[in-house]
């Protein structure tokens, strides 16, 4: 079985421009905030995992983050991938500089259902950005009945390399 590389850098930026999807997220304001506006680079390590053989151990790629009004556009430089995520106001607790969201994709694969979860959060001070990114996969059989559940939580931080 082929090892699955599927940190929040990979899933988005991997996946060609024509598949990208609109996802849900929060931020404390009703404007993307400017701070995460611009070119990144970006290093994600497993912090915890249950199958260390499934997940890349480390990453390290070049974000271009852009926005209007409430979505925020995420792109990858070498790839040419492009993801876009629509902000929602709906975490009171937020100051500003937080940066939360969540994603789920089920898919079916010959006899089996794959879900895929991740919740990403980031912490903007000033060029640079830190949090962590948890994903899970579970596989289901044809009866609806859980054979798999892995689970990966990626420390991340983000270095800004140009932009406001």
């Amino acid at each position: 079985m082929k090892k699955i590389f599927l940190t929040f850098f990979i899933l988005f930026f991997l996946i060609p421009p024509l598949y990208a999807e609109v996802l849900r997220g929060s931020t404390s304001y009703d404007e993307i905030f400017k701070g995460f506006f611009g070119t990144w680079h970006v290093t994600s390590k497993i912090e915890s995992t249950n199958n260390y053989s499934k997940f890349n151990p480390m990453s390290v790629d070049i974000w271009n983050l852009s926005g209007q009004n409430n979505v925020l556009i995420l792109e990858n430089t070498l790839t040419g991938a492009k993801s876009a995520i629509r902000i929602e106001d709906d975490f009171d607790n937020l100051d500003g500089k937080h940066l939360k969201f969540s994603r789920t994709k089920e898919y079916r694969e010959n006899n089996f259902k794959y879900i895929h979860k991740e919740t990403p959060e980031f912490m903007l001070d000033g060029d640079t950005f830190r949090g962590y990114d948890t994903f899970s996969i579970e596989k289901y059989d044809k009866n609806n009945n859980l054979i798999s559940k892995d689970v990966v939580k990626y420390k991340v931080i983000g270095q800004k390399i140009a932009g406001d």
